[in-house]
């Protein structure tokens, strides 16, 4: 059978998480990833020894490891290193809301004891840090950061093994000698890598540096942008493109002493102008998406029901750009990629890695009569964050998928570069630009509130570059420039790191997170860092969270509307005329949130809402917990109004969520049954009151349906607002919306 070669290109990036660049990170994924995933993903090589990886690192997390190997703390760490007997009450409730933060199912179960805490703080009804002891805060904090250190690990370090059978009564010394173990693992990562590299074993590429959407700083003209409402007229951030592309080769030259051969454009974003550029720079090759180059070749890619490419030979190739600055491109194959990253972790691990190969070698067999000998399956996608969601960290499914590919003498993994070196390219006539998500940019720009984002973005390059003329001019020694050319880097990377993929990416629709208030918090820090470098006044809109200059969108109902409540998903004709709430799927929300779809509609008498529901979502299996939705409301008549009744998981609250409201209603179900509907009433003394309900109703088939009697809800007049809260055992989920309630008036 003819070989077939495969280049497993791992990813790994976290965005800059400091406030201040020689600040505190105020988020702690960088060191947790990388006592959890980096160096182990790379130890693969040693038990495969014909193994060869490819993997790729953002600049922005090589400088924070470098920085983390230094003593960098983050607010976690601070307090992973107090005594507990020393914690105020803030710091008690910074660690219940933020020392529970991770995969219940493969990380929580695993420590009986952890279980045990996890479930005390997910049941308590209100927050009180008294419902934890010292000793419990200890091991509350102990078992979170040894879940975060793969087990694999414990063969290295003796100690490490001793602290993971202990399971409770962790002292302070105890978390010393695990931070000590974090740090010299992290201390490993890059003087590993770059051994390893020298030994031909594995090739390293890296990212423009902090992580930009290249082709969109370069044109923002792009044909592809929908909505170009609010978005910088004719403005280019293209020196900044070539900056970011400059400052990685440089900081990969000063890690691992020779040029960088690829660059992984961040989110896979790409275009022409971008891929002359990286040429430009000596950049050998690139990585796009398979969506990418149908696109180029005009080409739908087709595959049967199993996902199987009708005809792989085209995707299976290396690609070269025609023109003076060509560069060599591959492009992954994303559905392989999307099955390790948000489709195996449920499976169990051999079932998954069989799978895996057989498609590979189904592939294989398919070009068999290909007139070409070589060719190439490339698996590229995120190194880090897909293992969370397999048991044991994914080394089960690795061990299995690599195990198989070794031993199978007609597949070959291999370094990129030294495949381009021994392979013809095809010649790719029109790149077209895109990224690995629907072939656009619509996951960073286009949207209300990511598109304000850039606004901020280039009015602050602009204040920048005028003051930048302005000083110049003034400049009339050797030392003044010299001191003005420093300032204005330290400003200037302040503006390179506001352009991040990750702060746009979490902006608007439709991607959200329980640290979107950080996220927000940091991108406009880091554009106010630029006025106090300057010596600025910092504009007034700068200290506003992003999230209060758009509003969320959504569809109010045309008509009134009657429906029957079959609860069916087949046909939803008598809804409409319903208003909509539209909750898309994306990657990074599929696996957790509970709903998919929200209509509400009324007529005279009552209000109906449909739920339609993530079947996927793991809560919808979890056993002993108990999955919530609850709508409240503000009646413009209410005597009296009361708080909601949910717990946020951690600080970053809901603007909404600060408002008091005069009724609710909620109900609870899990993947096959569901409970009464509750209508509660706010009285006296922040107190809710349970009403009886008389023709309100409830049903749950393939989606959930209600009708709510406007007289269930004692409501004199039809003018009120409302707003949804979806929730698990009493802590918030979601929220719909965010920042204003939705007004119905009915007459």
């Amino acid at each position: 059978m003819k070989k077939l070669n495969i280049a497993f290109i791992w990813h790994f990036h976290q965005p800059n998480y400091q406030a201040d660049y020689n600040g505190d990170f105020l988020l702690p994924w960088a060191r947790l990833h990388a006592t959890k995933d980096y160096l182990d993903m790379l130890k693969w090589t040693d038990k495969f020894k014909n193994l060869k990886l490819n993997f790729d690192f953002s600049p922005v997390l090589l400088t924070a490891l470098q920085k983390y190997s230094e003593g960098a703390s983050d607010l976690h760490l601070k307090l992973f290193l107090k005594d507990t007997k020393e914690l105020d009450e803030n710091e008690k409730i910074f660690i219940l809301n933020n020392y529970f933060d991770l995969n219940y199912k493969n990380m929580v179960l695993k420590r009986p004891y952890f279980t045990e805490l996890y479930n005390k703080r997910a049941n308590a009804e209100n927050l009180n840090v008294e419902m934890f002891n010292s000793q419990e805060y200890s091991d509350i904090m102990a078992n979170f950061t040894l879940l975060w250190i793969d087990e694999s690990f414990r063969d290295e370090y003796k100690e490490l093994d001793e602290i993971f059978d202990k399971q409770k009564g962790y002292t302070l010394s105890d978390r010393k000698k695990i931070y000590k173990i974090q740090l010299d693992i992290i201390k490993r990562i890059l003087t590993e890598y770059r051994e390893y590299q020298n030994k031909n074993r594995i090739e390293v590429s890296t990212s423009p540096y902090y992580h930009p959407v290249l082709p969109l700083l370069i044109d923002f003209k792009n044909k592809q942008i929908k909505n170009k409402e609010n978005l910088p007229p004719n403005q280019s951030f293209l020196e900044d493109a070539k900056l970011q592309i400059s400052l990685a080769i440089k900081k990969y030259e000063e890690l691992f002493n020779k040029k960088p051969k690829g660059m992984w454009l961040s989110e896979q974003c790409i275009c022409s102008k971008t891929a002359e550029l990286l040429s430009e720079y000596g950049i050998n090759w690139t990585i796009s998406d398979e969506g990418i180059l149908s696109k180029s070749l005009k080409k739908e890619f087709m595959r049967d029901f199993e996902g199987n490419p009708e005809n792989p030979f085209y995707s299976t190739q290396i690609y070269k750009t025609k023109g003076k600055n060509s560069i060599n491109i591959l492009f992954g194959d994303s559905f392989l990629s999307n099955l390790i990253n948000f489709g195996y972790g449920n499976y169990d691990y051999r079932i998954a890695a069989n799978d895996l190969y057989e498609k590979i070698k189904i592939i294989q067999y398919k070009l068999q009569n290909s007139p070409k000998e070589n060719h190439l399956i490339t698996i590229a996608m995120d190194g880090e964050n897909c293992w969370e969601t397999y048991q044991n960290d994914g080394n089960d499914f690795l061990n299995a998928l690599y195990t198989l590919i070794s031993e199978d003498k007609t597949l070959k993994t291999v370094l990129v570069n030294d495949f381009i070196e021994t392979s013809k390219q095809e010649p790719l006539e029109n790149l077209q630009s895109g990224s690995w998500i629907k072939r656009n940019f619509d996951l960073w720009i286009g949207e209300a509130t990511k598109n304000v984002a850039w606004l901020y973005l280039s009015s602050v390059e602009k204040d920048f570059e005028k003051y930048k003329q302005n000083a110049l001019k003034k400049v009339k020694t050797k030392k003044e420039k010299t001191e003005l050319e420093e300032k204005l880097f330290i400003a200037k990377r302040e503006i390179l790191i506001s352009q991040s993929s990750d702060w746009y990416w979490w902006y608007g629709e439709p991607n959200e997170s329980k640290s979107d208030g950080i996220f927000d918090f940091l991108f406009r820090s880091h554009l106010m860092n630029v006025y106090q470098v300057l010596d600025l006044e910092i504009p007034q809109y700068l200290t506003v969270p992003l999230a209060n200059a758009s509003t969320r969108p959504l569809r109010n109902p045309v008509a009134k509307i009657n429906p029957t409540l079959r609860a069916t998903s087949d046909d939803i004709t008598e809804w409409e005329n319903a208003g909509f709430i539209f909750v898309p799927d994306s990657p990074t929300s599929n696996i957790s949130r509970l709903i998919k779809n929200i209509h509400f509609g009324y007529d005279d008498a009552n209000l109906y809402f449909r739920f339609e529901l993530n079947r996927n979502s793991v809560k919808m299996n979890w056993t002993n917990i108990e999955n919530q939705i609850a709508i409240y409301f503000s009646h413009e008549k209410a005597d009296n109004f009361s708080p909601i009744r949910f717990a946020s998981k951690n600080e970053n609250i809901y603007p909404i969520l600060k408002n008091q409201f005069s009724n609710e209603v909620r109900f609870v179900f899990d993947n096959q049954k569901i409970s009464r509907l509750y209508f509660n009433r706010a009285i006296n003394w922040n107190l809710w009151n349970q009403l009886i309900s008389k023709s309100s109703k409830v049903t749950y088939r393939d989606v959930i349906e209600l009708k709510i009697s406007l007289g269930d809800l004692n409501f004199t007049t039809g003018n009120f607002s409302f707003f949804i809260i979806d929730a698990t055992n009493e802590f918030i989920n979601e929220v719909y919306p965010q920042d204003v309630m939705i007004n119905l008036k009915i007459n």
